[in-house]
């Protein structure tokens, strides 16, 4: 009754709303649901785990849960038409977005849906499942009671690399040898070890969860991760300063790093991998992004990297 006059954020008036419906206040439950639908738009920029979707999201499935469906039901339309592109949503975004879709398919009922022109597949989670060769030529029927909450994913093969990028972020790698020399990606036998350097820039007044990932060509392993001590006292001086992340992690397929990188500053991080099979394999680009806003993100120049046989 008294904090919620100056309570901005509508997500923690939603869970006040939960809350007083799990007791069984139901009144006050609904006039601070109302009181939450009305804060949403609110934004943070200086809280990386806050969106306007996710709130919206994050009250469609509270109000479910509260017993509140018209409101939900209200919620909904206006979660389609602010939903975007999985690729798209930082992790806060992609849980609630699971959360609300959960909450209104237990509130649909069973589900009953009729199919032509599509081959079932085996349910995932309880939830029926289809492919098909062409959209336009299958067509689904609802024939439950409930509404049904509808995805539609399309996976293809690139038929060529994508370019570089840079959104608010910038990043560059290169090949070099355990001298400091450039290293030709095409031009490299196998057994050889080289240092593998991704460095950017952050274009952003503040400061932003940065993740950097670096997937490797299909011939090299990753041998060890190098930190900022490396460059300073060891034998990689040639490198230069290199960021002190919070997390490196050297997997099979790719390296991995996450850090807080202070607004308009550099970063650079390091990793030895050797060249253990031969043959021709694709190069991907590295790339950047905030965690929490993936629509700032960059991504390096891709190519091609030949191992030689050894002798």
């Amino acid at each position: 009754d008294v904090q919620m006059k100056d309570e901005a954020q509508p997500i923690a008036k939603a869970y006040v709303a939960a809350g007083l419906a799990r007791m069984g206040d139901k009144a006050r439950a609904r006039s601070a649901m109302r009181q939450a639908v009305k804060s949403l738009g609110y934004r943070d920029e200086q809280d990386w785990y806050q969106s306007p979707l996710r709130d919206v999201a994050a009250l469609t499935a509270l109000a479910v849960e509260a017993g509140q469906g018209d409101i939900a039901r209200q919620l909904q339309g206006r979660l389609e038409n602010v939903v975007k592109d999985p690729d798209a949503l930082n992790t806060q975004e992609q849980a609630a977005v699971l959360h609300a879709a959960y909450a209104l398919l237990k509130a649909a009922g069973p589900i009953s849906i009729n199919a032509t022109g599509a081959m079932a597949l085996p349910p995932a989670g309880g939830a029926p499942r289809w492919a098909v060769g062409k959209l336009a030529d299958s067509r689904f029927v609802n024939a439950g009671k409930g509404a049904l909450w509808r995805t539609v994913s399309v996976r293809g093969t690139p038929t060529s690399a994508p370019g570089p990028a840079a959104n608010g972020l910038v990043v560059s790698k290169r090949l070099l040898s355990m001298t400091g020399a450039g290293v030709d990606p095409a031009n490299i036998q196998q057994g050889d070890r080289v240092i593998i350097l991704v460095s950017g820039r952050s274009m952003q007044a503040r400061s932003i969860a940065l993740v950097v990932d670096d997937a490797l060509p299909a011939g090299f392993e990753i041998e060890t991760t190098l930190g900022a001590d490396d460059a300073q006292n060891g034998p990689y001086k040639f490198l230069g300063e290199l960021t002190a992340a919070d997390v490196q992690e050297s997997r099979d397929d790719r390296f991995i790093a996450a850090m807080d990188l202070e607004g308009n500053k550099p970063f650079a991080l390091a990793y030895v991998a050797r060249a253990v099979t031969p043959g021709e394999f694709f190069l991907p680009g590295a790339v950047a992004k905030d965690m929490y806003h993936p629509s700032l993100n960059a991504r390096s120049d891709a190519g091609r990297a030949v191992i030689a046989p050894g002798p």
